[in-house]
């Protein structure tokens, strides 16, 4: 899952400057079926995303869980198939200690980021802060992403589908450019439980003013 927030950040650190395959280790890992986010092979959820600039045309995008595990830096993510139009790239996903992470490779960057958008240890109104790459860094400068839970237990309608039991939480993109922390993007994360992420809505703030927008528009959950 890529373009939904990558062009954004990307587009953020350019304003600002002008895995390793292993024996999986299960430990901590919860159970792929249940929880927030299915990670079972062959679950595919298909998303449409629209910006609010004609820069960045409408793009269709599928995920779709492989089946394969990777151990990267100890932990153990599941591999899933990432066809953004023609582009095909692998994603994987984290679930486990009762957190969800999702990470990918930004194309054409040598940049790999990852997002800590739930945890399910936390309460309404609380933060987490977590390193959004694994050198804690993005073209040379620290960043961090700094979570929160905005709502629980509410419920959705998209694509003429409703969902319940949904979880907001709401990153923040921060850079350390002089001597603080300081936000350049919000990332607004909404997943469906025992359904995974249904909408995902990126706001770069200004002056870049670039929005987006990535909502599910199908998708298949497997046992």
């Amino acid at each position: 899952m890529k373009r939904f927030y990558l062009t954004l950040l990307l587009a953020a650190a350019t304003f600002m400057v002008c895995c390793k395959m292993d024996t999986p280790d299960m430990t901590g890992v919860t159970d792929t079926t249940t929880g927030f986010q299915p990670l079972t092979k062959g679950s595919t959820w298909s998303y449409h995303q629209t910006f609010n600039s004609t820069d960045h045309p409408a793009t269709n995008e599928v995920i779709s869980m492989s089946g394969k595990r990777s151990v990267i830096n100890g932990k153990t993510y599941y591999e899933a198939t990432d066809k953004a139009d023609t582009v095909i790239s692998t994603t994987y996903f984290y679930q486990g200690n009762g957190s969800y992470s999702i990470r990918s490779a930004v194309l054409g960057s040598g940049i790999t980021v990852e997002y800590l958008y739930l945890k399910d240890d936390v309460a309404v109104g609380q933060t987490w802060t977590a390193p959004i790459s694994d050198d804690g860094k993005i073209q040379g400068f620290p960043a961090q992403i700094v979570g929160r839970v905005i709502n629980r237990d509410t419920s959705m309608t998209i694509s003429s589908m409703t969902f319940k039991h949904v979880a907001h939480t709401q990153l923040k993109l921060q850079y350390k450019i002089t001597t603080a922390f300081e936000t350049y993007q919000l990332i607004d994360f909404y997943i469906g439980k025992g359904v995974g992420i249904i909408e995902i809505d990126t706001d770069a703030g200004q002056p870049l003013n670039l929005k987006s927008q990535q909502s599910v528009t199908s998708y298949k959950i497997e046992k």
